[in-house]
């Protein structure tokens, strides 16, 4: 099943610690363990040294439940930096640390080449470096290492690495449940995604004075309700069918219940789902976080 209520699970949680400024944004629930003794068929995981997939190429760490039990089918969830961050930053940023132990998941955390990801159209010089490639050999390490359930396989990324989540929804569907984007959009023109073999449930989270990619769109992507209406197209779900949830405060650091949030779950393949979630003045980081993770 791709149901988006299932991604929310994980994806709720990660955009709500975003406006948290008390700090506990490096916490490392279970960062230990030694990749390639585990696994579905593994039992032993130590404190040291940390774990790593693809070690000897592109190094991309993991944290794992504290309690990680090998017998035990677990989601896998794969971050992407905006430029110039790193994993490990952006990780922190969104406090995804504090709740793997909560949520029961294995947990990615690459860099990009350059501090960039050859997204969707954008951005930086990466246009020679094969990322999609590249997040696909994590997808199947991981599952090697580790007891991956393959139904639940999520990309998050904010800016760059939300047009890295899109192009992947677009070049490797069979491989992802869903995706949740902050601040992104996907390629200028439609017919450059592809194959887009099976739909995939998309949460693109976006705020309406967003500067760096506009919220209506520019010359280089489309906007952001553009965006999600394209997956959701593709998906089958019916554009004029929408339904308004209930607004919430995503954010504190912004006035009021800012946050409105839209559906896309009409007549839609089974199992998948489309929402948007506009931040009324949401800039393109809604909040500047006062705690350790700036200084990672």
């Amino acid at each position: 099943m791709k149901k988006l209520a299932s991604l929310l699970l994980l994806a709720l949680p990660l955009a709500l610690g975003c406006s948290s400024s008390d700090g506990g944004s490096t916490g490392t629930g279970g960062t230990g363990g030694t990749a390639g003794t585990g696994g579905a068929g593994g039992s032993v995981f130590s404190a040291d040294p940390p774990l790593v997939l693809d070690e000897d190429e592109r190094p991309a760490m993991v944290a794992i439940p504290s309690d990680y039990d090998p017998s035990t089918s677990y989601p896998l969830l794969i971050l992407f930096h905006g430029i110039g961050f790193t994993g490990m930053i952006q990780a922190g940023f969104f406090q995804i640390f504090d709740i793997i132990d909560e949520r029961q998941l294995v947990f990615v955390y690459p860099d990009g080449i350059d501090g960039a990801w050859n997204g969707a159209g954008c951005c930086g010089d990466s246009g020679d470096v094969d990322d999609v490639g590249y997040i696909t050999g994590l997808i199947e390490e991981a599952k090697q290492v580790y007891n991956i359930d393959e139904d639940r396989v999520y990309l998050m990324g904010h800016s760059n690495g939300s047009w890295m989540s899109f192009r992947m929804a677009c070049e490797r569907s069979e491989l992802i449940a869903a995706i949740v984007t902050l601040a992104g959009a996907t390629w200028n023109d439609p017919d450059d995604c592809q194959p887009a073999t099976l739909p995939v449930s998309v949460l693109n989270v976006h705020g309406t004075a967003d500067m760096s990619v506009p919220y209506e769109g520019g010359d280089f992507q489309p906007g952001a309700v553009e965006t999600v209406e394209r997956f959701a197209g593709r998906a089958g779900c019916d554009l004029e069918a929408t339904t308004s949830l209930e607004s919430i405060d995503l954010f504190p650091t912004l006035a009021g219940v800012e946050t409105h949030r839209v559906s896309y779950s009409t007549g839609c393949a089974e199992g998948i789902d489309a929402e948007l979630w506009t931040i009324e003045e949401g800039p393109h980081t809604p909040v500047f976080l006062e705690t350790e993770w700036a200084s990672l």
